[in-house]
């Protein structure tokens, strides 16, 4: 006969422990004690699809601020800052894969600032991370305004179409799962690339771009080494920066995986994909991106990418609402069942979000600085400096064992300094270029018709 403590024991694995499943191949939710969420209805995401969730995070409003960005830095680089920004967010965000996985109860970069930092660490991490995906879904409504306004025949206030922007994204940004919101992402992923794949093509096949003068000399000329002063550079620089700045949502994608541990393969293809579409498009498109061919191909490129700003903006509301749903009903019963208080807090959750990006995108009428506020306050802190420190937390003990375990330890303290750079300076370019274009008059009102 067992003992009694060997009784108690088995009597608290049996609570902990996710319930066994035969059938591997249908929904594996036993990885790791603790997980977040267990019901199959919350890890129905397979490799492939989460692969398609990743690269939309990313492939948005942010790729409409490379090609401004590289006639300011130049194409040369343009194309070095693009790849090595590319390089290291992969390479943190498979950081924050690694340490969920070392730490399966950990949902998102705020639990895991708490676990590296303690409470105060945890209740900044969760500031900056609401922070960024609200200012996030503020840009991706602006875009999504835009493109309402390219399309319409009729003069409608800029205001109208943002709000019809937030409407639109938090009616879809309710669904509860990312596992019924992945068809969507398919297409809203295949929308805004097709669209972008359009411009491409459209602007070979045009004398002039739209954006460029209609009249007198017209230089098309590459810039190939730009030589801008440093504001402006840098702002450049954090705006390519930006348009990986996704990752820190990768964490909560995770959660709702079948098999967490084909997170890699999804990374890696994702961002790979991204990488490539971000340099090509770079290349050949004159600013602003999706008016670039301009007339009729300018109405199809905004039509054809609608689905994919919606998306877009959906997936950030959502993500951004599940974070406070999980931060609220943690523990509780009511977390992923059909009740009341899940429905209030979920449904709360998603349209204070929604309306807070609202408020943001009418308050804030220019695109681009928005983008390097993002980047630069938000973006390198959660990309950056604080996977480093989990990094840290993992590795600090081991930096003995041998050289390569030392270098990836000092590898990471100078992330965190990198880091820190790109916030301070970046937050304070990004705010003086908003500064310096309210004085010569180069953007509009808060809340003005346009």
């Amino acid at each position: 006969m067992p003992s009694s403590r060997t009784y108690s024991i088995q009597q608290a694995s049996e609570k902990i422990a996710p319930p066994m499943h035969d059938d591997s191949s249908k929904t594996d939710i036993t990885e790791g004690v603790g997980e977040v969420f267990q019901q199959a209805e919350y890890r129905a995401l397979g490799w492939i699809r989460t692969a398609i969730i990743l690269m939309k995070l990313c492939f948005a409003t942010g790729v409409l601020a490379i090609p401004s960005a590289f006639s300011i830095i130049g194409y040369g680089p343009g194309v070095i800052l693009l790849v090595c920004w590319g390089a290291l967010t992969t390479y943190y965000a498979y950081i924050m894969y690694a340490f969920r996985m070392r730490y399966p109860g950990v949902h998102n970069i705020a639990d895991a600032a708490g676990l590296v930092g303690g409470p105060i660490a945890r209740e900044l991490a969760s500031a900056l991370f609401l922070l960024t995906w609200i200012l996030a879904s503020g840009s991706g409504f602006i875009g999504l305004s835009q493109g309402f306004q390219v399309l319409s025949t009729r003069h409608v206030c800029t205001v109208v179409w943002t709000l019809v922007a937030a409407i639109c994204t938090i009616l879809v940004a309710s669904i509860r799962t990312l596992g019924k919101l992945a068809i969507l992402t398919w297409i809203g992923f295949a929308s805004i690339f097709t669209a972008v794949f359009i411009v491409v093509v459209g602007v070979t096949q045009v004398d002039r771009p739209a954006a460029a003068p209609q009249e007198g000399p017209f230089n098309m000329e590459v810039v190939a080494v730009g030589s801008p002063t440093f504001i402006p550079g840098f702002v450049a620089a954090i705006n390519l920066f930006a348009g990986y700045g996704s990752t820190p949502t990768f964490m909560p994608v995770i959660a709702e995986m079948k098999t967490p541990k084909s997170f890699t393969k999804a990374l890696f293809t994702s961002q790979a994909f991204l990488a490539s579409c971000y340099v090509s498009f770079a290349l050949v498109v004159y600013i602003p991106s999706l008016g670039s061919a301009g007339g009729l191909l300018e109405k199809v490129a905004y039509g054809i990418s609608i689905p994919g700003f919606i998306m877009t903006s959906t997936l950030w509301v959502h993500l951004a609402a599940k974070f406070l749903l999980v931060r609220i009903l943690r523990n509780s019963e009511h977390l992923q069942d059909h009740s009341l208080s899940h429905w209030t807090v979920w449904l709360g959750s998603t349209l204070s979000i929604g309306a807070l990006a609202f408020i943001i995108a009418a308050a804030v009428p220019f695109f681009s600085y928005l983008i390097g506020l993002i980047g630069s306050l938000c973006c390198a802190p959660t990309c950056l400096i604080i996977p480093a420190f989990m990094g840290l937390y993992m590795d600090w003990e081991k930096r003995g064992t041998s050289r390569a375990k030392a270098a990836i330890c000092y590898f990471h303290i100078f992330t965190i300094v990198l880091g820190a750079f790109i916030t301070i300076t970046g937050t304070y370019t990004t705010v003086q270029s908003i500064v310096d274009a309210y004085k010569l008059g180069t953007v509009g009102k808060p809340f003005t018709c346009s």
